[in-house]
């Protein structure tokens, strides 16, 4: 077959009816896209709403407690470890991905510890528990008088502050970042070992 028979080939028209077979496949397809869009977007609007994850601390406790005292030059050197456990509810019909983050150790406004805390996922639905563990750097407080002013009264007080961000993607449509925060204040007594007066707030934002 030459060259020109092939463009007059070309050059007949479509079959009425093969165009209109044609535009329906066409119509058929962009309604079925346009059905199932309005669904995941329903879907994401109801079902799978984000709703907003919740922390709880579950237990404080001392590791390890070293007090020593230098009265003559009224300083002090302290070494704590306090475990924390904690858990992160996800209540969404999804899984919530977090990334590196860490928890801090803070004495009077001053950071003397720090951990971090590995990314991962949450289950849908599921409730994921985690342990940190705080170690006060001894060598950070060393010329603090008020430290020895604390330790010397028994009673030394710490703030533990832990945030962990991550998102919840749903269908790959949506993706909501969130943040959850923990805030504990607690207080450390010398004498016994043990932690008491511990008020925690905690707040999540999506």
């Amino acid at each position: 077959m030459d060259v020109e028979s092939s463009k007059a080939i070309a050059m007949i028209p479509e079959s009425p009816k093969k165009h209109k077979r044609r535009n329906v496949c066409l119509g058929v397809t962009v309604a079925v896209n346009l059905v199932i869009s309005l669904v995941l977007l329903i879907l994401g609007l109801t079902v799978f709403k984000p709703k907003q994850l919740t922390t709880t601390v579950d237990s404080t406790s001392i590791s390890d407690l070293k007090v020593s005292l230098d009265t003559a030059r009224l300083r002090v050197r302290v070494n704590v470890s306090l475990d924390m456990d904690l858990s992160i509810k996800n209540p969404n019909k999804v899984s919530a991905k977090y990334k590196d983050s860490s928890a801090f150790l803070n004495y009077r406004g001053q950071v003397v510890g720090e951990v971090p805390i590995p990314a991962g996922k949450i289950s849908a639905d599921s409730t994921k528990p985690m342990n940190v563990t705080l170690t006060l750097v001894a060598d950070r407080l060393l010329s603090d008088s008020q430290l020895f002013s604390d330790a010397m009264a028994g009673a030394i007080p710490f703030n533990i502050l832990t945030k962990i961000s991550g998102k919840v993607s749903i269908f790959n449509l949506f993706k909501v970042k969130f943040t959850c925060t923990v805030r504990c204040d607690l207080v450390v007594f010398v004498s016994n070992s043990t932690i008491g007066d511990q008020k925690c707030k905690y707040k999540t934002k999506l």
